[in-house]
C-alpha cells in the first residue's frame, strides 16, 4: 500500500517539472517529529520550484532514515535563504511532519 503515495507523487513531479520556472535540487537532513512518535533523522534529496535568495518555496522529495533504513516521500513548504533553505512538511509515506534544513544553489 506503501506504493500509492509514492506514485502518486512521481506522477505528480512529472507533471508539474514543465511549470517550475527556476527549479533547483536540495541536498540536506529531514528530522520527523510529532505526538506520541520518537524522531528520526533522514538523508533528503528534494526537488524545488524556486532558486531566488529571500522567497519561499514549494517541493517534493525522497528521504532515506539513517535509523530504520526506511524510505520516506514528502511534500514540503520552505524559505531560500543565501545558498540554504529550511521549511517544514510531511512524509507521506511515515505519516509524519518533517522539519528540513538544506543545501541549495540559489540565485539573488
Amino acid at each position: 500500500m506503501k506504493h500509492l503515495p509514492l506514485s502518486s507523487t512521481l506522477l505528480f513531479l512529472a507533471g508539474l517539472t514543465p511549470a517550475l520556472a527556476d527549479p533547483t535540487m536540495m541536498l540536506g537532513g529531514t528530522v520527523t517529529f510529532g505526538a506520541n512518535t520518537s524522531p528520526s533523522f533522514g538523508v533528503t534529496v528534494r526537488l524545488l520550484e524556486n532558486n531566488r535568495v529571500n522567497e519561499s518555496t514549494l517541493g517534493a522529495g525522497l528521504s532515506y532514515y539513517l535509523g530504520s533504513g526506511q524510505i520516506g516521500v514528502d511534500v514540503f513548504a520552505g524559505f531560500l535563504f543565501e545558498k540554504g533553505v529550511f521549511g517544514f512538511g510531511y512524509d507521506l509515506v511515515q505519516g509524519k511532519a518533517i522539519a528540513s534544513l538544506g543545501v541549495v544553489d540559489t540565485q539573488d
